[in-house]
């Protein structure tokens, strides 16, 4: 059976499911239930606890917001849905010309609810790739287009962070610490420059392995064999043969759009450019929130502002909590405001003396974290719920009943999906090549007659992989004693 045929079989039996499984979908939904709550009791909770015992001055400083910047940051907001959405629209129109914006904004939308309710975002593309499936995308499209998505993302938040790291390297190193109170009498001090740099080579080494598994056949055959095992021995990985599937998914999936983008530059340089735009705009809202109440920090540049939201960004990005909930807050709060060297740190005030006032900056940094994170995570989430809750091309009744969304689902798809969506992309490279040998016969007629001429025995190194075959050789590692 063809993979699509196998998955619309699926999905037909999901909708049998939804008609027999009633007491399924309410043990769904009330997972669903008890995982938007968590994470909104739990960014709550943050929230308070940070602006503990100054409620009154917060509501004071809130109270003289400045307006017009308040609905730049409304309007900054809906500019960052709107550049999401028309990356995903971009990409659907290269598979279908019968597509339209505002299905573009669904399934974004849907995405950014899932991310956010799912451990490590781990269930919005596979809630996002149904949704495309149910507006009329074939289900290979939809794993492409959100394969490509994800691959553009990453190397642009590489090159985002690799930019701060070489702009702002001292600045990274007098960022100082974050401040934990263990008891009345004492405190741990985490330093954050450390965190910016893990975040950092996470962020890399995700794109470099599948890069150089990919093109790297002895590395390839390095992390498959001893790594994989060595990992499983001391209880690291507990299915090592699961792990090494799931791996050999992604670098054949990376491969394939990798080869995609390549074959359409052009389309590539505006998907390049709508991500940067994306990011510049979501990294600079604390900037429109500073100004929105009065912020009179020296260091409260606009670059300042991207390269702190960078940082923040990868800190967050490590630990693996739905919307990254109280862990946000709590960084946004140590990393915006220095008290160490209040100048240097993005959220000041001063008094009429024009000396630093260290209980106004407090306030103002504790007023822009709750305009900040009402802004970037509590309107979004909603908004985000609503559509999926009542969009009609929502897929909230297409995965099984009693399971929340998750990365291996998404895995699933794109292993059903690998041959179709390799042939696809063979076929648009020839076609590609046969136009640029018909362009260059036009100007040298004499020397293609010539290549003609020769036959080319080579073998095709881009035809499907067989993903149910074993591509490394075997290692034994008895001499490995951890784990027992």
């Amino acid at each position: 059976m063809a993979p699509n045929e196998e998955l619309e079989r699926k999905v037909e039996q999901y909708e049998q499911d939804k008609k027999t499984g009633k007491k399924k979908s309410k043990k769904s939904a009330i997972k669903y239930a008890l995982n938007i709550s968590l994470v909104l009791i739990v960014t709550t909770v943050s929230i308070v606890l940070t602006t503990w015992n100054k409620w009154d001055s917060i509501l004071e400083n809130l109270a003289k917001a400045d307006v017009k910047w308040l609905f730049a940051i409304l309007g900054v907001m809906l500019g960052t849905i709107m550049v999401r959405s028309f990356i995903l629209f971009c990409f659907a129109k290269l598979y279908t010309r019968d597509y339209h914006f505002h299905q573009a904004i669904a399934v974004d939308q849907v995405g950014q609810f899932y991310n956010a309710v799912t451990p490590g975002a781990s269930g919005g593309q596979i809630m996002q790739a149904y949704t495309y499936r149910k507006q009329g995308m074939p289900v290979s499209s939809a794993v492409s287009i959100l394969a490509m998505y994800s691959i553009v993302y990453q190397i642009i938040l590489i090159i985002f962070g690799l930019i701060s790291f070489i702009i702002k390297y001292d600045f990274i190193t007098a960022l100082g610490y974050v401040k934990v109170t263990l008891n009345e009498t004492g405190s741990l001090n985490i330093p954050i420059w450390p965190l910016t740099i893990i975040g950092f080579i996470l962020n890399v080494g995700v794109i470099a392995l599948v890069f150089l598994m990919g093109y790297w056949h002895g590395f390839h055959n390095f992390i498959m064999g001893p790594v994989i095992t060595f990992l499983h021995k001391i209880k690291i990985i507990k299915d090592a043969d699961k792990q090494r599937e799931n791996l050999r998914i992604q670098v054949e999936n990376f491969k394939i759009e990798f080869r995609r983008l390549s074959t359409n530059i052009p389309f590539l340089l505006l998907v390049v450019i709508s991500f940067t735009v994306y990011m510049i705009i979501k990294f600079g809202i604390p900037y429109f929130v500073g100004k929105a109440l009065g912020n009179q920090s020296p260091s409260a540049s606009f670059l300042d502002c991207i390269l702190l939201s960078n940082y923040h960004q990868m800190i967050t990005g490590l630990i693996p909590i739905p919307g990254s909930a109280g862990i946000s807050e709590f960084v946004f709060y140590n990393l915006f405001m220095n008290e160490q060297n209040w100048t240097s740190g993005f959220f000041c005030v001063f008094d009429e003396l024009n000396e630093v006032d260290p209980d106004a900056t407090k306030t103002l940094a504790r007023s822009s974290l709750l305009v900040w994170r009402s802004s970037t995570f509590v309107i979004p989430i909603l908004i985000g719920g609503f559509v999926a809750a009542f969009y009609r091309s929502s897929p909230k009744n297409e995965v099984h009943a009693e399971d929340i969304p998750n990365r291996q689902t998404f895995y699933s798809l794109q292993k059903e999906t690998y041959i179709e969506r390799a042939e696809e992309v063979n076929s648009l490279v020839e076609t590609s090549r046969l136009s640029r040998e018909a362009i260059i016969e036009k100007l040298n007629p004499k020397k293609q007659a010539q290549k003609k001429k020769a036959p080319n025995k080579k073998k095709d190194k881009n035809s499907p992989a067989n993903l149910e075959k074993q591509d490394y050789d075997e290692y034994e590692l008895d001499d490995v004693e951890g784990g027992q």
